[in-house]
């Protein structure tokens, strides 16, 4: 996604997330923008800090439903156990109905992933 004045997700790769440019990421996760959020929850998914970590739970109370389909998927890319434990939370929300099955896969992804 490219936005003026915005870099593009593009430019994250694995070398300079170990850089921790993934830091510009985490700055975005209030941005106005449902579709800029959805993206920075996409982008976090495979950083194993603590930082995108939380960014990613953040983002799964959001409430544009694209931006939290975003979050579930991340957590479930991510892979730590006690995201699953977030989306349980979300899935016993009325408004979330819809993605009981999206939530349903990542936490299946969650129980087999290697993480903490």
């Amino acid at each position: 996604i490219k936005r003026p004045g915005l870099f593009s997700f593009r430019d994250f790769r694995a070398t300079d997330l170990q850089k921790k440019k993934w830091k510009k990421l985490v700055k975005l996760i209030p941005h106005k923008d449902p579709a800029i959020r959805a993206a920075v929850a996409t982008a976090l998914g495979p950083i194993k800090c603590d930082e995108a970590y939380n960014g990613i739970v953040d983002l799964i109370r959001n409430d544009d439903i694209n931006v939290r389909k975003a979050a579930i998927c991340a957590l479930g890319v991510n892979g730590r156990k006690a995201g699953a434990e977030h989306i349980r939370n979300i899935m016993t929300l009325p408004i979330n109905e819809s993605l009981i099955p999206l939530c349903q896969e990542n936490i299946a992804k969650i129980i087999a992933s290697d993480e903490r």
